[in-house]
């Protein structure tokens, strides 16, 4: 049985806050787990919505990129997985901000 949640995962924060990690995969098969605080702080950092379908179009595959093949969206899952792709922490004060702000 499906446990839903009261207040659904629905932006890049969300996740971060619930501690679980956002898996992007591409449609040639390349995977990718980012950490959410990082990645959160990447959208923040740029001005970019970090609502999940907008994040979704902002994900663009480095293999697929190279070979020079057509740009497909990825697909985005919140899973528990441990992270796999490296992006810069955001400082600590600066998210202890985005915390109080949200509350």
């Amino acid at each position: 049985m499906s446990r839903t949640l009261a207040n659904p995962i629905t932006t890049i924060f969300d996740a971060a806050v619930r501690h679980r990690t956002i898996k992007v995969t591409c449609t040639c098969g390349n995977v990718g787990i980012f950490d959410p605080h990082a990645l959160w702080y990447l959208f923040q950092q740029k001005n970019w919505s970090e609502r999940l379908p907008d994040v979704r179009k902002r994900m663009r595959c480095l293999q697929c990129y190279f070979a020079k093949r057509k740009r497909a969206l990825a697909m985005l899952e919140v899973s528990d997985n441990s992270h796999t792709r490296q992006l810069p922490m955001p400082p600590i004060s600066e998210w202890k901000r985005e915390l109080r702000r949200r509350r």
